[in-house]
């Protein structure tokens, strides 16, 4: 049985990890992608296709959870957490300048050429669409042993 942890827990987790699933809702049912993330202090940014379903979802129902885990499934332990939230898509240069920026960080990539990878985004040429999600509602368990 697992162990709810804590805030920090959660946000050690969310630092700790790069890729996480995305959920939103389709019609009825709900639809989830994996993708990468970085979290601040107030938000989780992330993104999906600009021409994919999980942007058509969130741009009809912003509603979104995101979850985040790790785990030795043979060792069968294993720390696990969840945003619930909604998707604010981001459309400023200056908020995708920042979303990518830490994004990308958070991933090792070059940082060099956002200016124009920003620009691109904001005039809708980019190849993904970028999210923020409030660091609402946080949960997160972790395995007993």
């Amino acid at each position: 049985m697992g162990k709810p942890i804590s805030e920090d827990e959660i946000r050690k987790l969310m630092d700790d990890q790069i890729w996480g699933t995305l959920i939103g809702i389709d019609g009825e049912q709900p639809y989830a992608v994996e993708t990468s993330f970085a979290t601040d202090e107030n938000y989780l940014y992330t993104g999906s296709k600009l021409d994919g379903r999980m942007h058509r979802c969130l741009a009809r129902n912003p509603a979104a959870t995101f979850k985040i885990c790790d785990g030795n499934h043979r060792g069968h332990t294993y720390r696990a957490a969840i945003v619930e939230s909604s998707a604010e898509i981001l459309t400023g240069r200056d908020e995708l300048l920042y979303c990518l920026n830490i994004i990308y960080t958070k991933l090792g990539m070059g940082t060099e050429k956002l200016e124009d990878t920003a620009d691109a985004y904001a005039a809708g040429k980019g190849p993904l669409a970028l999210y923020r999600l409030p660091l609402r509602t946080l949960g997160g368990i972790r395995s007993g042993r």
